[in-house]
This record gives C-alpha cells, structure tokens and sequence, in this order.
C-alpha cells in the first residue's frame, strides 16, 4: 500500500509559553527562582522567554513564538519533537537545566489542519517537565495556534525557510 505524500510547504505554528507548576527549587527555602524557557526545533535556532521574577516554583511566561514546521520533516521523521527546556537564572554561575519538554510536532496540529483544512485550530495543552533521568518535576502549560487559515497563502515564504523560529519580542522590535 503506498504512502500519500502531504503537501509541500511549510505550517507555521505560535506556541504561547503560558506557565509552569510545582517545579523543583534548588534554593534555600528564603529565596525565589527565576526562570525562562528555550524553545527549539533545530539546535541552530533557539529561542528564549523572558525571566520570571515572581513566579518562583509556579512561573508565568506568556511569552509567544512564531514557528514554521516544514511537513515534510513531520512526515518522513515523524519523531521529530520541538523542546522546551526550562532553567533556572544565577547570578554567579552557569544557569540550571530544571528539566526538559520534548513535544512531537505531529501533535501540535490537528490532523485536518496539517493535511490541508483551512479551519483556525487553537487549544491548550500541559505536560510533564522531566530532570535528566527521566523523572516528572512539574508541569508546563502552553498553547497552540496553527496560523496557517490566518495568514495569507503567501506568508510562510515571506517568513522565510521552513525552519523558520521567531519570538514576539523580536517580531515588534522588543527586548
């Protein structure tokens, strides 16, 4: 039985860093954590979140990236994950790895969307943050937007190539 090949060209995805729950503190119990998140498809591109000062073990982020997700990566490696790792800020040494997300691209569409339906397709979902050995330490909550009924046909060319990553921030001339 042969395989149907999808189209060809990229899907461009917003991923909102909402917040995180009940991650480990490394700190004495008087101080706060401070922490942000790297988002990454490919190695060579990655993009931070801003530092949560406040938040402590519960940070909030709100802090949004643009991405384009080229479909054939998706459908010849379909293991194919974006991370998420999440650090802790210090101030004299190298900032801590707290633990890391790895999100199969396949499951940040909706099928219909990926395959070719114009319909908008938002929606939230929560994961486990893991440490290095594999072990649950918190829980971070992000959203989902494929932008592709939103953005005229021509737009993800405009963007760039198919591994395309941008933040917000850079986007409207921010920090």
């Amino acid at each position: 039985m042969a395989m149907a090949t999808p189209p060809n060209k990229a899907t461009v995805v917003e991923i909102n860093l909402i917040c995180a729950q009940e991650l480990p503190s490394y700190k004495s119990s008087s101080s706060s954590i401070r922490t942000y998140v790297v988002a990454w498809i490919s190695p060579q591109q990655k993009l931070t979140s801003r530092v949560d000062k406040a938040g402590d073990k519960n940070p909030t982020w709100n802090d949004k990236f643009i991405i384009s997700i080229d479909k054939d990566l998706v459908f010849e490696r379909p293991n194919s994950t974006l991370v998420l790792e999440i650090y802790c800020k210090r101030r004299y040494r190298k900032d801590r790895l707290i633990g890391k997300v790895n999100i199969l691209l396949d499951s940040l569409m909706d099928k219909n969307q990926f395959w070719g339906s114009e319909d908008i397709c938002d929606k939230v979902m929560a994961f486990h943050v893991r440490d290095s050995s594999g072990m649950p330490q918190g829980i971070l909550n992000i959203g989902v937007m494929n932008l592709d009924g939103l953005l005229d046909r021509g737009m993800p060319s405009f963007l760039g190539n198919s591994s395309l990553a941008i933040d917000y921030r850079r986007l409207m001339g921010g920090n």
